[in-house]
């Protein structure tokens, strides 16, 4: 169970916001064209389901390692330097992940002090504006598991 869940999560996920949105986009559009009327909920839900998406999906990228590398470069590089490049790139990119969590926390805190209820949908911003630092942090964490697991193969290769 955990395998698949380590496996799966954000696929599953994401497949699932993104159902959401076209789901949304599909019942606006039938009930503007079909019923010359419309609902704001919608199109709330259509955007916020593609913002975790989105969010999702970068997870999903750093889990693969699917994000965009000059990787030209780097392997025209000695095998030190490489490695040293490759390491160096994600040490700004953990910081950066770092920056994000605590900057995120920081304006969902905020909005606890406030009351921003979403008309659309009757919901209040803070409860979906937790979901960002909940994914930064599942980006911290498959950057550690990459190392984590690169470490178990004993440093061999390179951490891609």
């Amino acid at each position: 169970m955990i395998k698949k869940l380590n496996k799966y999560f954000e696929e599953v996920l994401c497949t699932f916001f993104l159902s959401v949105v076209f789901i949304s986009v599909i019942t606006q559009v039938i009930l503007r064209f079909g019923f010359s009327s419309a609902a704001a909920w919608p199109e709330e839900t259509a955007v916020y389901g593609l913002i975790f998406a989105v969010y999702l999906g970068a997870a999903l990228g750093v889990k693969e390692r699917a994000h965009v590398r000059i990787t030209f470069l780097v392997f025209r590089l000695p095998k030190k330097l490489q490695v040293s490049s490759i390491v160096l790139a994600d040490i700004f990119w953990l910081s950066f992940v770092g920056f994000m969590i605590y900057q995120t926390i920081i304006y969902t805190q905020l909005l606890f002090d406030v009351s921003y209820v979403l008309p659309g949908l009757n919901i209040e911003l803070k409860w979906l504006q937790m979901f960002i630092p909940m994914i930064f942090g599942l980006m911290l964490f498959r950057i550690l598991q990459v190392y984590w697991q690169w470490k178990n193969t004993g440093w061999k290769g390179l951490p891609l």
